[in-house]
């Protein structure tokens, strides 16, 4: 509902207002009610369209990487052997990759988009899913009700799907749970860094980058995304 309830557009800029205090410092308004940024923006609504980008990326990124990890993880841990030893040392090899330095060279050959963001989040956000329910799964395909589904003739899918999937429910709700904050402070590091969500979208990584040169004359312009990121996360 951001349209609905930012008082501004938040791509709409007023240069009288540039760097316009909030309201509860001298020569605030009620107009502005966080302050403007360096090129008069209303930076409440900015903050409020800020959510939806945070929010976004973190509900992409954790169905394709949950998804993906844990299909991953349950095919691991129920066919063992060649496959498990195969995809685990891929999550190794994944683990070992220096995420910033991979998004950074990325974002210098492709550019920076909202795309790229949801693409190198996703490549690097399955790992911790397919170790977790692969783990589980070596708990589960051994207990009782497993085996008699295996001597009634049901097929490996079907045991993985009906049997296996719903006792790794819960850990698989905590597991992306725990991750919403990460992948939001991650998004926000690369948009500071000037990798992530390009200009002039409202996001709360690039609003904090936005006001690193007027820090000390006007706080507010970094002060208040980064409270934003710190709160939500």
């Amino acid at each position: 509902f951001a349209n609905f309830i930012s008082p501004k557009d938040p791509l709409d800029s007023e240069l009288k207002h540039v760097n316009q205090p909030p309201f509860w410092v001298e020569g605030g308004t009620t107009e502005y009610l966080l302050g403007a940024d360096y090129i008069g923006r209303d930076l409440l609504s900015r903050v409020i369209h800020g959510s939806r980008i945070s929010l976004e990326v973190a509900g992409i990124v954790l169905t394709a990487g949950g998804i993906t990890g844990t299909a991953l993880g349950i095919f691991a841990g129920y066919a063992g052997g060649f496959w498990d030893e195969l995809i685990m040392r891929f999550v190794d090899l994944t683990y070992a990759v220096p995420f910033l330095l991979v998004a950074m060279v990325v974002a210098v050959v492709f550019g920076s988009s909202l795309g790229l963001v949801l693409i190198l989040l996703s490549l690097f956000s399955w790992p911790g899913f397919a170790r977790q329910t692969r783990g589980l799964t070596l708990q589960l395909k051994n207990s009782d009700y497993v085996a008699s589904a295996r001597i009634a003739g049901a097929s490996p899918v079907r045991i993985a799907y009906r049997h296996i999937l719903p006792g790794l429910l819960n850990i698989i709700v905590v597991l992306a749970t725990l991750q919403v904050g990460g992948l939001i402070l991650t998004e926000s590091t690369l948009s500071i860094l000037g990798i992530g969500i390009p200009a002039p979208n409202p996001a709360w990584g690039s609003m904090v980058a936005d006001g690193r040169e007027y820090i000390a004359s006007s706080w507010w312009v970094s002060v208040i995304p980064g409270m934003a990121i710190f709160m939500t996360v």
